[in-house]
């Protein structure tokens, strides 16, 4: 190897990487000027197989199928929202009546059962209240104590109260802004869907055969890596609701069928899942008294466990196309990179990885910088 072809690869290997800085730092900046026009072209893209339909089978100008899946989209959107909305404000509401009442019962229920029926801690309350009338100083202290710990949980809990009434406002103040930007979406997926067509076919004038075929291969790949994930989050869904079903109708709960149902959709929660419903009332149940609900629940919540930890990385990654490794590897570098987030990007990028492996990208790239004249193969 000669000095001059050491030279070249060095140039070419600064030129690959060169452009692929520019091109992740310009994707950086367009993306947040770009993206309610970006999220239009793949709602147009999802929308375009049902207008079609409506073109050819039942005769509707595109004009007006577009207007029509459109319009049936937003409305269906709309009605979702707003009856979530609405199911917030009610439980919310029912929820606040019933607090006071419920934390009252609660603080009753653990002064009867931990201090009035325990002989142990009655004899501990009345040791320190002997030593306390025996040391008026040390009382002054405690006490001193006592006040600064309430004053600094009022503090706290004024600072919360502070923070979600900011929250809130934030919220209300972005809310023009959040409304501006689904107008713009609104539209960019009305139009970009109106000359659907045309686009694509100056799009395939304008991209290179080769450029069209790797960037049909990612979006194949990506298309089968959503529709099997969301498919994968659906059948775990509804593992979790079945198995719930069962052991509420062995355990004789009323309303299984309502339950089972909201730990199947809570489940979806990261990081909570199952726990955020099933832990809170498993531990009420411990302090009334009904031991063996509360077992038979806690033995529920173990077998829902279990079974997600053993089946969801094979199936999420059957479902969108990886390895189970590759999965896990994905899956754990996103939540320590993007948190929550990290969970639908990191499965992502990987599949875009794989799906340009695939398209032999990455070897045309090499063949570039080793300068190997070869034809693909």
């Amino acid at each position: 190897m000669n000095k001059q072809h050491i030279i070249g690869i060095t140039f070419r290997s600064v030129l690959v990487i060169s452009i692929t800085i520019i091109v992740y730092y310009l994707l950086q900046f367009s993306i947040p000027l770009l993206y309610p026009f970006l999220i239009g072209w793949v709602i147009a893209m999802l929308m375009e197989p049902i207008i079609l339909l409506l073109e050819r089978k039942c005769k509707i100008p595109r004009l007006l199928g577009s207007f029509l899946v459109l319009f049936l989209l937003l409305s269906l959107l709309l009605t979702l929202v707003i009856f979530l909305i609405a199911g917030i404000v009610v439980e919310l509401t029912n929820l606040a009546q019933k607090l006071p009442s419920f934390f009252n019962d609660l603080g009753q229920l653990l002064f009867e059962k931990f201090v009035q029926q325990n002989t142990f801690i009655n004899h501990i309350l009345d040791t320190i209240q002997m030593y306390l009338q025996k040391n008026p100083t040390q009382q002054a202290s405690i006490q001193a104590t006592i006040q600064e710990n309430i004053s600094a949980l009022t503090k706290q809990g004024t600072m919360l109260i502070t923070d979600i009434i900011s929250g809130i406002g934030t919220f209300l103040g972005n809310l023009p802004y959040l409304i501006t930007v689904m107008v713009f979406i609104t539209l960019a997926t009305f139009f970009i869907s109106l000359k659907w067509p045309r686009i694509n076919a100056r799009l395939e004038k304008i991209i290179p055969d080769h450029i069209r075929t790797v960037g049909g291969t990612v979006f194949h790949d990506l298309k089968k890596a959503l529709v099997g994930f969301i498919g994968a989050q659906l059948t775990l869904i509804t593992i979790s609701a079945v198995i719930m079903y069962i052991g509420l109708l062995i355990l004789q709960v009323p309303y299984a069928i309502s339950i089972a149902i909201i730990i199947g959709i809570v489940d979806l929660l990261p990081y909570l899942g199952v726990g955020a419903v099933l832990v809170p009332w498993i531990i009420y149940l411990f302090f009334i008294g009904n031991i063996h609900l509360a077992i038979g629940l806690s033995i529920v919540y173990l077998i829902i466990l279990i079974t997600r930890q053993s089946i969801e990385p094979k199936l999420v990654a059957t479902s969108i196309g990886l390895d189970p490794l590759v999965t896990l590897i994905a899956l754990f570098i996103g939540l320590n990179l993007l948190g929550v987030l990290g969970f639908i990007v990191g499965p992502t990028v990987a599949v875009i990885i794989i799906a340009l492996h695939k398209a032999r990208i990455f070897q045309d790239i090499w063949r570039y910088i080793i300068n190997d004249k070869k034809q693909r193969t």
